[in-house]
């Protein structure tokens, strides 16, 4: 009965105790059906905002942007890149790549870094739009011919290399997360290298805190992850991190937060996460 109550309350709407100002007019912060727009080669995402349709990213290979997909209704939080429009729709970009590597191009430009794109984890059988391929959208896929392994998409990482030589400091690693969801799909990564610093440094402690977080829409409401959210990103890492291996000398704890910072419209994706504190 508490999973039922909990996946109903999945991407409820909250007004924030005091009114909160607007994302910035240089944003697209909103809640709406993916739509697939076809071409000759690969599918466009597209979503509709306030009469207007943006351009969220291609169909790509799974080393890159994790695509929407139809049936479920998506947070699209990005910030408008400028440029032409790209299958109809106004570009929509952000600072968090998945990849450092385009994931393609439209009518020869690059493609603008994807916006980050949550799916809403509730059916919605209204999310169905397919739009018919047409000719006049040229899209250039990254992924040429041959298998999809991950070398097609990522390229060299950016994350900093770890240094596993003493003297060895107490550091975190944060892990983030689409709204509503307690797998860190993208950046699960940063958990193993959370266990190899411990290791390394024969850690006495690994502290992991859950989070949650809200998102600040772009008609001034507000929208605030399931209470339980912290608890479950908490719990869920903690046997990632078993599973991993914690060294037999590190204490691993877990504790979280149910409170949900003010949201700014901005920065509002780097608080849903899940930090690992680790310390010699």
């Amino acid at each position: 009965m508490v999973l039922m109550t909990e996946a109903a309350s999945r991407g409820a709407w909250a007004q924030s105790h005091s009114s909160p100002l607007p994302a910035p007019e240089a944003r697209r912060n909103f809640l709406a059906c993916p739509i697939v727009q076809d071409t000759p080669t690969v599918p466009c995402w597209l979503a509709e905002y306030h009469g207007e349709l943006y351009f969220l990213g291609i169909q790509t290979d799974s080393a890159g942007w994790s695509p929407p997909y139809l049936g479920h209704r998506v947070l699209v939080e990005g910030a408008l890149a400028g440029g032409p429009r790209i299958c109809g729709g106004i570009p929509l970009t952000s600072k968090y790549p998945a990849s450092p590597i385009p994931s393609g191009k439209a009518n020869g430009r690059p493609l603008p870094n994807p916006p980050v794109v949550s799916v809403m984890r509730e059916l919605d059988s209204s999310c169905n739009e397919l739009r018919a391929a047409d000719p006049q959208f040229q899209i250039e896929g990254r992924r040429g011919p041959g298998p999809n392994v991950p070398s097609a998409g990522f390229g060299p990482s950016t994350a900093a290399p770890l240094d596993l030589k003493p003297p060895f400091a107490s550091r975190t690693f944060t892990l983030t997360y689409e709204f509503d969801s307690e797998f860190a799909a993208r950046t699960i990564g940063e958990a193993l290298r959370a266990v190899q610093y411990a290791q390394a440094a024969g850690a006495k402690r690994m502290t992991i805190i859950g989070y949650r977080g809200a998102t600040l829409l772009s008609d001034g409401r507000v929208l605030r992850e399931i209470e339980p959210i912290g608890r479950l990103r908490a719990e869920e890492l903690g046997a990632a991190i078993r599973k991993i291996g914690v060294p037999a000398s590190t204490e691993l704890s877990v504790r979280w937060e149910s409170e949900a910072r003010k949201p700014d419209g901005v920065t509002d994706p780097e608080r849903r996460r899940a930090e690992i504190l680790v310390q010699p």
